[in-house]
Formats: structure tokens, sequence, C-alpha cells
């Protein structure tokens, strides 16, 4: 049963885009502009646009921050379908920019003022606006990379709506970049006794060492966030939730989920790894989960992620820097 209990804690807060780095201050995307007019082409013919060049999953950056370029600094593009260019959008300032993809072994001679650096590097240590530029750019270059062809035919597709769609010339169908919706959640018990309360983490299989982090799975067809919840921690855990409440959502491009974080209360408190996704799972208080973030007998989630940010809203404090 998903239903709101009577509880002697307060309900879950809402996490802010403070918490949530990769869903920072946000960026005009000019979506409607791009229904109507080739904007791609009109970024490549003015010199107020600037350009942020990806080579393949890094980003150039200064002490500055993200370095974007003027069109005739930029590398030449590829050519190739899957790496075409995009308008990603208008900052504040009102700085149009352009998405340029090249493959990761191209020499840049034009950079060499510049770090190159993922996105997982970068998540931190941009400024929001940035930050939320760059997911996007990472987001739909890896769209047009692994989509070039037509689902239904399989024939190649046309870049259409300055790079934000492609259309099949064959079946005149209309594809757009996929989001896959997946559940994040924080288990708790909820003890009348604050210093008795506890959070579930589990140890997954693709970890390697001591890593633990709250439970997650994509949403399948026909199935509510909510529902996605109860069977993820049923199947990963072994455990019954009975309250469900929605925390806060963000973008996570690797290749392209959208993460829904949430905290359940668990219902029973017998806990059983599945052994296959999750090898391990332990309950913590408050104070065993400081103190062992502490040692690094456990080592939990980097800030870029939403797994940090629901830790840290149950803990009520900030965890020990960590570099997962």
């Amino acid at each position: 049963m998903i239903s709101p209990q009577d509880r002697s804690s307060a309900p879950a807060p809402l996490l802010g885009p403070d918490q949530l780095p990769f869903a920072g201050r946000p960026f005009d995307r000019e979506a409607v502009a791009r229904e109507h007019r080739d904007l791609v082409a009109e970024d490549r013919s003015s010199d107020a646009v600037r350009v942020l060049v990806l080579r393949g999953s890094t980003a150039p950056v200064t002490p500055e921050g993200l370095l974007l370029v003027p069109v005739d600094e930029a590398p030449a593009a590829t050519g190739d379908p899957a790496r075409p260019d995009v308008h990603l959008g208008r900052l504040a300032d009102g700085t149009r920019v352009l998405l340029r993809t090249v493959p990761e072994d191209t020499e840049l001679p034009g950079f060499d003022d510049a770090a190159w650096h993922g996105l997982r590097a970068l998540g931190t240590a941009l400024p929001p606006e940035q930050t939320s530029l760059l997911v996007t750019a990472r987001a739909v270059a890896l769209w047009h990379r692994d989509h070039p062809r037509c689902p239904r035919c399989g024939g190649p597709t046309e870049v259409v709506r300055s790079g934000w769609a492609r259309r099949c010339p064959q079946d005149e169908s209309l594809h757009f970049p996929r989001t896959d919706p997946a559940v994040i959640v924080a288990v708790v018990d909820d003890h009348p006794d604050t210093s008795r309360q506890r959070i579930l983490l589990g140890r997954s299989a693709l970890w390697s060492g001591n890593r633990y982090s709250t439970f997650a799975g994509f949403v399948e067809p026909g199935e509510s966030a909510e529902q996605a919840v109860v069977r993820e921690v049923g199947e990963e855990a072994g455990i019954a939730v009975d309250t469900v409440e929605y925390q806060g959502s963000q973008p996570w491009p690797f290749p392209r989920s959208l993460m829904l974080g949430f905290r359940a209360v668990a219902h029973t408190a017998e806990t059983e790894a599945d052994g296959e996704e999750i090898l391990d799972v332990r309950w913590f208080t408050r104070k065993q989960l400081l103190a062992a973030a502490r040692d690094g007998s456990v080592t939990l989630p980097g800030r870029i992620s939403i797994a940090h940010a629901l830790i840290v809203s149950w803990l009520g404090q900030d965890l020990p820097e960590t570099d997962w």
C-alpha cells in the first residue's frame, strides 16, 4: 500500500537546487523558436554566438569556468550525422550557445590554455547555469551518437528542429531525445526516538570496495514512480515500504536518465540482498553512518549524485567529502 501514514516525524523535505548540482539554474532553451527556425544556421553565421565544444565526453574549462569560443575559433563541424551541431539555447546574459561535438582524439591547437574534464569532475566546480548547459549538451550529444537511424525502418535519419529532433525521410516519423525515468530512494525506519532512526543502504555488484548508496532502478512500462519504488526496494533489499514521499529530481546523463528521488519508510525490518544487483544491505543510525563515513569503513556517494542529497537530507548534516 502506498499512502501517507500518521507518523511521529515531519514529512520528508523537498530537495532544493543547491543540493542537486545537475538541476541548478536553467537557461533559455528557446524551444518555441527552434520549432520554427533553423537556429543552427543562424548560429553558424553570427559573430555573437559562442560554441561549446565537446571532445568525446570532455569539455574545455579555464579558471573562469566553461570555455565558450566564437564560431570562427571553433573546430570545423565533422559532418558526421551522429555528431550534428545543436542550438543549445540562450544564457541569462543573452549569449546564444551552439554545441559542436568532435571525436575524443581530435587535436585542438586553439584550446592550449584549456583543461579538458568530464561532467562528473565539473558537476560541482562550475556555476549552476554552466553546469545545466553542460548536462544538456552531454545528454543531447549522446542521444545523437546512439540514435542516428530510424527505430522503425532502420534507415538513416535527418537532423531537424535545430538539433533537437531527427526525422526519417522514408516514413516521415519524428524522433526526439530519449530520457529514461528512474527512481532512487532513501529507505528509512521511523522510530520515535531519533537516535534510533536508521537508513538502509546497499552495495551494488557493480562497485568495488566498501561503497554503499541508496536504492535505484528504472521505471517499467505501465508503472508509476511510486510503484517502482516499492518494487525495486522489495526486489533489491527484500523489504516492504508503505510510505513513499517525493523529494526532488535530477538529470543524470550517463547516458540519459532522469532520477526521481524519494524517501520511503520501511514496513518490515528484516532485509535480504538479492545477491545479483545488490550484494549487501546494512542499516545505519545517524551516529553509525557518520562514524563509518569518517573512518572510511563505508564510502558514500559524492555531491554530484542525488543519492548524496537524499542521504544528507535524512542525516541532517553534511557528509565527509568523497571522490565518488
